[in-house]
């Protein structure tokens, strides 16, 4: 049984304002580059625009306005990153989930990663209980469940469906 906690993942700062969906790059990705990287949604329903602003480099900035039409769907991901996952059957995932946007003219958008540490995943053949001192300190993220509902939440206020492909 696994131990969750925002602790272990790195997540966007997800907040409601004036009726609009503001997502962010948290302050501690922000902290560990030194500023280096910002991202900046807005989702605007009374307006129907997705407003995204992208800091690269701390003078390199980038800013889109895509309206509610042009979207086709939202998009959601996930991989291992654990750098020995093909070697080991038993094994704690890392775990980094991705949201962006797929627009009508076939072009894609980043928009957010979610990422952490993942649960214990037993796929060996020696029985589940061998392992109780791995199941015992387990601990985990919440960054899936923090992803599936970003996810799930921009497909619904866009009017888009979601796109696990």
């Amino acid at each position: 049984m696994a131990f969750y906690s925002g602790l272990f993942s790195l997540c966007p700062r997800v907040a409601k304002l004036d009726g609009r969906l503001v997502a962010s790059t948290p302050y501690r990705s922000r902290l560990l580059t030194l500023g280096l990287f910002y991202r900046q949604l807005i989702v605007d329903p009374k307006e129907q625009v997705v407003r995204l602003h992208r800091r690269h480099g701390w003078l390199f900035a980038h800013d889109w306005h895509i309206p509610f039409g042009a979207i086709q769907a939202v998009t959601y991901g996930y991989e291992d990153w654990n750098p020995f996952a093909s070697f080991q059957l038993a094994r704690d995932s890392v775990d980094w989930f991705t949201v962006g946007l797929k627009l009508k003219n076939q072009t894609q958008h980043h928009l957010f990663s979610f990422v952490g540490d993942g649960t214990f995943q037993n796929d060996g053949r020696l029985p589940d209980w061998l392992y109780w001192d791995e199941y015992l300190t387990d601990v985990s993220g919440t960054q899936e469940n923090e992803s599936q509902v970003f996810a799930e939440l921009l497909s619904k206020m866009i009017g888009v469906p979601l796109d696990s492909g």
